[in-house]
């Protein structure tokens, strides 16, 4: 109806709603080829280029993705992180972040992210993140009488019985933490 009108406009948005469709197409094309090259489950030579190129672009975009959900190494531990923070008082207060097994569906349905970034937070590959971290468990405690001074992060972790013993779990659940970073906060960031 619009070349009744307007004569040519036709083929002018033709070509450019062709040259969109092809744009997104190969967008879309690429990432779907790096995420089925990403989870492959091989550590051929191929594999471990294409993670190296994309993994920045990946963990950027939240499209990192691990194999370790299934055989023939799935997660072997059960682990969260919490951040203790000191008070300028000498008050010691902790803030987990969001743990999904303590979440309602819809609740944990907004928050399954933090499940991943928990499981990563704590690897040196993500050490870029930790000051960021540490300062978002002080914020949560920006309305205290006492203002936050320090915050470590912890790491808490328990390891998952194999299969290979019937997936029995010892009578006492063995727990072990690490800190794994600590952070003064300088006093201009308490304001």
């Amino acid at each position: 109806m619009a070349q009744a009108f307007l004569p040519g406009l036709g083929s002018r948005a033709r070509k450019t709603n062709t040259g969109k469709n092809a744009c997104a197409t190969v967008f879309v094309a690429i990432h779907i080829v790096g995420i089925a090259l990403w989870v492959f489950p091989v550590n051929a030579s191929l594999t471990r280029i294409v993670r190296k190129g994309i993994g920045p672009y990946f963990s950027l975009v939240g499209l990192q993705q691990e194999w370790s959900l299934f055989a023939p190494d799935p997660i072997a531990a059960n682990s969260y992180v919490d951040g203790e923070v000191v008070l300028e008082n000498g008050e010691v207060r902790t803030w987990s972040f969001p743990r999904l097994e303590s979440m309602d569906f819809k609740e944990r349905y907004g928050k399954a992210r933090y499940r991943k970034f928990g499981g990563w937070l704590y690897r040196r590959n993500y050490a870029y993140a930790w000051a960021d971290a540490a300062r978002y468990a002080a914020r949560q405690f920006r309305g205290a009488d006492s203002p936050p001074r320090t915050v470590k992060l912890i790491r808490h972790w328990e390891r998952i019985p194999s299969m290979s013993t019937g997936g029995r779990a010892a009578a006492v659940q063995t727990w072990h933490s690490i800190v794994f970073f600590v952070y003064q906060i300088p006093p201009d960031e308490t304001k």
